[in-house]
């Protein structure tokens, strides 16, 4: 993952809750075979003190740092908003050639009244998604 790459990035979406990094690493390991350029992004679900916002881009840095090591600063990205807006729309800002999300097992109840943004990109995206099931036992 160089500054020459052409090839469409792939958009990584991490919560950073349980499962993320085992996300990072599938989404590393498919970036390396596929050599596509990789971005990763972070969904703040309502705007936060500027501190807090650090807060959330230092969390997403130290996990980024251990699964990509060489991934440039600026293909981190945190944004505030609804995520699966967010996540469209930084996917066509960056052009991307997939989506990358996580899937986590939900009980009924919680799937009815959470919602799922796994689905609402799926449906909302004009681009491939990719979905990985993760394991929610650990982080």
């Amino acid at each position: 993952m160089t500054d020459t790459d052409t090839t469409a990035p792939m958009l990584l979406c991490l919560d950073l809750e349980a499962g993320s990094r085992e996300l990072a690493q599938a989404a590393a390991d498919h970036a390396r075979r596929c050599h596509w350029p990789l971005h990763v992004l972070h969904v703040l679900q309502s705007p936060l003190a500027a501190a807090d916002r650090r807060h959330h881009r230092e969390r997403l840095q130290a996990l980024c740092r251990t699964v990509f090591p060489d991934l440039p600063d600026d293909r981190l990205h945190v944004a505030d908003g609804i995520p699966e807006d967010v996540i469209i729309a930084t996917a066509q800002h960056l052009d991307s050639g997939l989506i990358l999300l996580g899937r986590r097992h939900r009980e009924t109840v919680e799937r009815i009244y959470v919602g799922s943004t796994t689905s609402a990109v799926i449906s909302l995206a004009r681009r491939p998604v990719l979905v990985i099931p993760l394991a929610a036992n650990h982080p």
